[in-house]
């Protein structure tokens, strides 16, 4: 390859559509050599494999090595391949089940069916300790709040995935779980001790360096004892301590350059510049066309100019194809789009889905002997503001062969007085305006006569705000699998054995 063309290589880019656009079909041919794939570009698993290669065929016509496609396929809330493929539940509901097998499993069927459609690389596990109740973003998708739980399951995973074709990627290093700023949204510092890292933060990523992980991604954060002005994506202490003190020696990709947290600290040619200085070697660099350009730019003029040595960019270049080879994605670059219907989403997966969803289901407390309720009927309250979870949890309960309808929290008081009021509430946090808002609908139906029961279907926090008189589930998630073990659980068709992985002190 060229120089400018080995540059390319260190880019991973995202565009708009179902089917490549002319711009990132520009984008291939001026040898930007990776994609990442949102839900703007899924419609199903078919779809998905006829775009990846379509893509591949972009690039082979170019004399380019074959792409690395990439994709946040994580389970739980953030998944990008939905409808007709395997939806998993939340790594915290993994953490609630403890159960490196069954997160094996997991993490083994994620990765055939990403391979089965052109899907090379996986930006998971998430390796956040999630200490800090007011995380707005990490939440149910952390294993939990305990280092080596964290670390044990998220070790597992990582080498089930890989050992069946897709490159993991750990995420978001050194740690995203104890902030309170989004870094979407807006720059978290972190100010916590060397020592104190070391034991919670940084634990978790030494077991999945030792399971082989293929690269990390870096967060944009400050963490003041390792750098006390620059996020970590673009800061060599960090990513050096990353290197030397911790021995990793993969790939190291930045989380998307278009968060407002580093929008917000450089332009993005600069920005761009910074990361692949710092030690970064793929920058994911979404958003507009025009930064994108301007971040491939920005770094080829550097390397003319010197400011970026030409050894940086031959041993980012060196890293990014020993991931190819070691994942034989010059061997496996065209999928057979007629494969995919009898390899994604089959019911032998969905068995498994399932069982980790029941596996993780947790009685938080029950002061009312509620539970099982094998007789009845449910009124299931909406008590998550409008978004169809009543009604979804409602027509679980009925197939799983209860009698059960969901009722708006306004009309409570008509509801049977002989019925079960269920109220689901899922939030990412505590101590929010809309979990003490879910919380008064808890209390609203409460005071209804009859029995009620919460259904924690997001990050059991919000518990904390509800009457202590009030039974109380967790399944952390409104995914299928989990709205199907939570119906299960209520109607004693399951025991509840999860434990949770967070404190709600």
């Amino acid at each position: 390859m060229t120089p400018p063309d080995q540059i390319g290589q260190l880019f991973m880019v995202d565009f708009t559509g179902h089917e490549p656009s002319a711009e990132v079909e520009r984008l291939i041919r001026d040898g930007v050599g990776g994609i990442i794939l949102f839900e703007k570009n899924v419609a199903e698993p078919a779809q998905i494999a006829a775009l990846t290669n379509a893509l591949q065929r972009v690039a082979a016509d170019a004399g380019h090595p074959p792409l690395l496609v990439s994709m946040d396929q994580e389970g739980g809330p953030v998944v990008r391949l939905r409808a007709g493929a395997t939806h998993f539940p939340s790594a915290m509901a993994f953490g609630a089940a403890g159960s490196e097998a069954i997160v094996a499993s997991a993490a083994g069927i994620t990765a055939r069916e990403l391979r089965a459609v052109g899907v090379q690389m996986n930006f998971a596990p998430v390796l956040d300790v999630n200490t800090n109740p007011l995380n707005p973003v990490i939440g149910v998708r952390s294993y939990g709040e305990d280092p080596e739980r964290v670390g044990r399951l998220g070790a597992a995973a990582v080498r089930a995935m890989e050992v069946s074709g897709v490159a993991a990627t750990v995420k978001h290093f050194p740690g995203h779980g104890d902030t309170v700023v989004d870094s979407h949204l807006g720059l978290p510092v972190v100010t916590h001790d060397l020592q104190r890292l070391d034991r919670v933060e940084l634990a978790p990523y030494r077991q999945a360096i030792a399971a082989g992980c293929a690269a990390v991604m870096t967060a944009h954060i400050v963490f003041k004892a390792l750098d006390p002005d620059r996020p970590a994506t673009v800061s060599p202490a960090v990513l050096g301590f990353l290197r030397a003190r911790m021995g990793f020696s993969g790939v190291l990709v930045t989380d998307s350059m278009a968060m407002d947290a580093m929008t917000g600290y450089a332009p993005p040619g600069e920005a761009a510049v910074q990361a692949l200085l710092a030690g970064a070697d793929i920058v994911l660099a979404c958003g507009a066309l025009e930064a994108q350009r301007e971040a491939l730019g920005a770094v080829r003029g550097a390397v003319e100019r010197g400011r970026i040595p030409a050894a940086r960019i031959a041993d980012a270049v060196r890293r990014v194809a020993s991931l190819r080879e070691r994942f034989r994605l010059a061997e496996r670059t065209i999928v057979p789009v007629d494969d995919v219907a009898r390899r994604v989403g089959v019911p032998a997966h969905l068995v498994v889905a399932d069982h980790a969803a029941e596996a993780a289901a947790t009685v938080v407390r029950d002061p009312a002997g509620l539970l099982p309720v094998r007789t009845g009927a449910f009124a299931v309250i909406d008590g998550a503001a409008g978004t169809g979870t009543a009604a979804r949890l409602a027509g679980a309960l009925r197939a799983a062969g209860r009698e059960a309808a969901a009722v708006p929290v306004e009309a409570v008081a008509q509801a049977s007085r002989d019925a079960v009021r269920v109220v689901p509430v899922g939030h990412a946090r505590r101590d929010t305006p809309e979990t003490r808002a879910a919380a008064a609908r808890v209390a609203q139906a409460a005071a209804a006569t009859g029995p009620i029961i919460a259904v924690a279907t997001g990050a059991p926090y919000v518990l904390t705000e509800v009457p202590p008189s009030v039974t109380c589930l967790a399944v952390y998630g409104d995914d299928p699998p989990s709205l199907r073990a939570a119906a299960r659980a209520l109607a004693g068709l399951i025991t509840p054995q999860g434990v949770l992985p967070v404190s709600l002190a």
